[in-house]
């Protein structure tokens, strides 16, 4: 009776730990699916969720190496419980990447982006001439950050380095710029502008 009963034991330590390593390849498998999914693909709808790919590769791959670990080490407690100490563990792991990584990232990003048009009537510098009739390239300030692009003068005049000009358009990448700006012409243009997307 013995027997049976330390073979019943075995085969079930046998089953606990093939689940655990199956959670650990799972888990390490679906990382590196998600980080080439992540690169070749855009998933933003994926990324407002806190149920991630990575998230739960990190939860699956957390619960599985945590269960590999203790399940020896433990032989006295009840699988459960060692399975409830890895998920809890995974658990613990995902919602510190979560709460610690991925939010301030999320936020980062969301304050690093911006609209080239939004950018219409703004001061900047010339930091590569601009020839006549060709092309240079400015700097300017947005959000705290400095932003350069390849800038054309508006009405084909060369403009200098270290000149400030006033962004008057944003076409295909290209930032048309002028000299001098009065105020109520660049609002004027702004207003103009939005009306015409509208």
């Amino acid at each position: 009776m013995r027997g049976r009963k330390n073979r019943l034991g075995l085969l079930q330590y046998r089953e606990v730990m093939e689940m655990y390593v199956v959670f650990f390849a799972v888990g390490v498998g679906f990382i590196l699916i998600s980080i080439v999914l992540d690169t070749l693909l855009n998933l933003e709808g994926i990324a407002a969720s806190f149920l991630q790919p990575k998230l739960i590769a990190i939860f699956l791959t957390v619960t599985g190496g945590l269960g590999l670990i203790l399940s020896p080490r433990l032989a006295g407690l009840a699988s459960g419980i060692i399975f409830a100490i890895s998920a809890l563990s995974g658990l613990f792991i995902a919602g510190l990447l979560y709460r610690l990584i991925i939010v301030p990232l999320q936020k980062a990003q969301n304050t690093s982006t911006f609209d080239k048009q939004d950018t219409i009537g703004t001061k900047a510098e010339v930091i590569s001439l601009i020839p006549q009739g060709g092309y240079g390239k400015i700097r300017y300030s947005i959000s705290g950050s400095y932003v350069t692009g390849p800038a054309k003068s508006e009405d084909g005049d060369e403009i200098r380095n270290g000149e400030h000009v006033y962004i008057w358009h944003v076409e295909d990448g290209t930032y048309y710029v002028r000299k001098k700006a009065d105020v109520m012409e660049v609002l004027q243009h702004i207003n103009s502008e939005r009306e015409g997307e509208g």
